[in-house]
């Protein structure tokens, strides 16, 4: 199924997408896809202003270590068959901006494993909105989280060369190239653990492309294909026909 023009119809109409597609993945990922211990579940953060993302969580060993052996058996191996996606970088320092009062999504002891976040249009509507997210992203990955944007949103005035750059160069002083004919941003994050460097992996995308699958990681050296194309069109089938055909006439 082709991506929409979300642009062109009012928020309202996106958030309620938005919301049930984050169910959808999670129901997809809970679905025989993760390891045993680890459940993705979508939370609101009220406090801190870190709306609608999907957490996959995991139960570590009593230990308290976690490392790629735990998931052996699921996923891909990094190593053996890295993600297909247009563009891949890696950072030249390990060193983060620390950001501050970051809450983590939780697992059973309150470990955070990898988030998903599906911007809205809200995330960029102020420069103060737009900062928050920033922080948020940047301060998952300080904290050895994982993470999947997915923006389908074409750039602002605070993100002229797309989501991707607005995050990565927060990180680094690496340029991505933006592409204005794939104006929207797929983005998989592999957060600096045990000493690596962060990686990112994007696709960038348009309105009436089909969605490509994109990298979950588990650990540094595990990730999952997410099916973004069936659980976008699994919630298109779901979504209210008067709304459909007002999105479809935009």
């Amino acid at each position: 199924m082709p991506i929409h023009n979300w642009s062109k119809v009012y928020a309202g109409m996106f958030h309620w997408f938005h919301q049930r597609w984050i169910g959808t993945i999670a129901d997809w990922l809970n679905g025989g896809r993760l390891p045993e211990d680890c459940y993705a579940v979508g939370e609101l953060f009220i406090g801190k202003q870190y709306p609608d993302v999907l957490a996959v969580e995991d139960h570590p060993p009593e230990n308290g270590a976690r490392n790629g052996h735990a998931f052996k058996g699921f996923g891909v191996a990094l190593a053996d068959c890295p993600p297909k996606t247009r563009f891949t970088w890696e950072t030249e320092t390990a060193a983060y901006v620390q950001k501050q009062n970051v809450l983590a999504l939780r697992d059973l002891e309150g470990n955070l494993l990898a988030v998903i976040e599906i911007v809205s249009p809200g995330n960029k509507s102020s420069k103060t909105r737009f900062q928050q997210f920033l922080d948020k992203s940047t301060g998952l990955l300080a904290q050895g989280v994982h993470l999947m944007v997915i923006d389908l949103f074409p750039p602002t005035s605070r993100d002229p060369e797309g989501i991707h750059q607005a995050i990565w160069s927060e990180l680094c002083d690496d340029a991505f190239e933006f592409h204005p004919d794939k104006p929207l941003t797929l983005a998989s994050y592999l957060a600096g653990c045990r000493g690596l460097m962060p990686r990112s992996f994007v696709d960038p995308v348009a309105v009436g492309d089909v969605l490509p699958a994109m990298p979950l990681f588990l650990s540094d050296e595990r990730y999952i294909n997410v099916d973004l194309e069936s659980t976008y069109a699994a919630t298109w089938a779901l979504y209210p026909a008067p709304l459909k055909r007002k999105l479809e006439r935009a």
